[in-house]
């Protein structure tokens, strides 16, 4: 069955109140997904993108790796001085792609935690500085906002906590505490209603805690999807756009765009029991994927976005030590024997 699956096809039926029993979580005994994993975006040049995250948004370069599905361009992994799942943006660099464009099936924006509205304002400051168009601070339910773009065209967002004031002006000076944390969440367009509640709230285990109003859109409805991120109750938020297909076009793969939304598991035996878990709800699932730093399967919700669901383990530390993770071209075994070669490929980032 394609896309269209079981599930969708019990939502366009009326018919969901067997298909939600034999799918609640509690019942099959599933640990439920950790929160965000990683978001992976595409990037026309690879240079560029890393002087922009590392220099601008000041997060750490923590795996410098190549597109092991295309060896000659980079996989470049940015986020929090240890690498944790959930800081985690990764970057394919396809130099050759057109922009990419939102729409249904893609992503809006992507927004990144801050500590207080004081450090909003600093980093507010700060991007204005460095020559970015910033938009806000705005409410973005609940949340204080401000909004810009990466050099490919990507909408990023900044969040401070909720019901924080966000002063006017801001010192220029760097200090402890600015630091951009978490992933806050994600801004997914989908054309129907129904079928993103049965996908994202039955069958991924999401609350939907609430419903209001596009802050851009005001003739458009935001699904509000929390999901339990770590032990002390922290949560991530998927925030989910209901749109027409006659009112937007389809998204398109490219720079300044989504590639995939990676959620997090524990360890490979709870990834093996979603695995088993989508695959007995009709979903199209892939097999287990090593990509060296965790394991990862691979489905489509039912506007199409790419999911991924990786692996806590084994971590970044595995090819390299913690205090110099980023410094080297780190490969994949089958691409060992060509380091030489790819070291002579890839554009030195700098």
């Amino acid at each position: 069955m394609t896309v269209q699956n079981r599930i969708v096809q019990d939502v366009l039926n009326d018919d969901l109140d067997t298909r939600q029993k034999e799918m609640t979580m509690s019942e099959q005994n599933l640990n439920p997904l950790t929160g965000y994993h990683h978001m992976t975006m595409v990037t026309k040049h690879a240079p560029t993108n890393a002087r922009f995250y590392c220099d601008t948004l000041r997060l750490r370069l923590v795996k410098k790796t190549v597109n092991f599905d295309m060896p000659h361009t980079y996989h470049l992994y940015y986020g929090d001085a240890e690498g944790s799942s959930g800081t985690l943006l990764t970057f394919f660099e396809w130099p050759n792609a057109e922009p990419g464009r939102t729409g249904w099936g893609g992503t809006h924006h992507i927004a990144l935690s801050v500590g207080s509205g004081a450090s909003l304002a600093w980093w507010r400051g700060h991007l204005e500085r460095e020559g970015l168009d910033v938009q806000g601070p705005f409410d973005d339910h609940g949340y204080p906002t401000i909004r810009f773009r990466d050099p490919d065209g990507l909408i990023l967002e900044l969040s401070a906590p909720a019901g924080d004031d966000v002063p006017d002006g801001a010192p220029a000076l760097w200090a402890d505490g600015l630091a951009i944390g978490a992933l806050h969440h994600v801004s997914i367009q989908a054309t129907t209603r129904e079928t993103a509640v049965v996908y994202y709230r039955d069958l991924l285990g999401f609350d939907l805690t609430d419903e209001g109003t596009n802050p851009d859109h005001p003739l458009l409805t935001d699904l509000i999807f929390t999901l339990a991120s770590d032990d002390d109750g922290a949560t991530m938020r998927l925030l989910v756009t209901v749109v027409g297909r006659e009112q937007v076009e389809r998204a398109v793969d490219g720079p300044g765009q989504t590639h995939h939304i990676a959620f997090g598991a524990l360890d490979d035996s709870v990834e093996l029991a979603w695995q088993e878990r989508l695959a007995q709800a009709g979903i199209s699932v892939s097999d287990v994927r090593d990509r060296s730093y965790f394991h990862s399967i691979y489905f489509n919700d039912p506007d199409g976005h790419l999911l991924e669901i990786a692996t806590h383990n084994p971590g970044f530390a595995t090819d390299e030590p913690l205090d110099s993770l980023g410094e080297r071209l780190s490969l994949p075994p089958q691409y060992e024997e060509r380091r030489e070669q790819l070291e002579r490929t890839l554009t030195p980032l700098g």
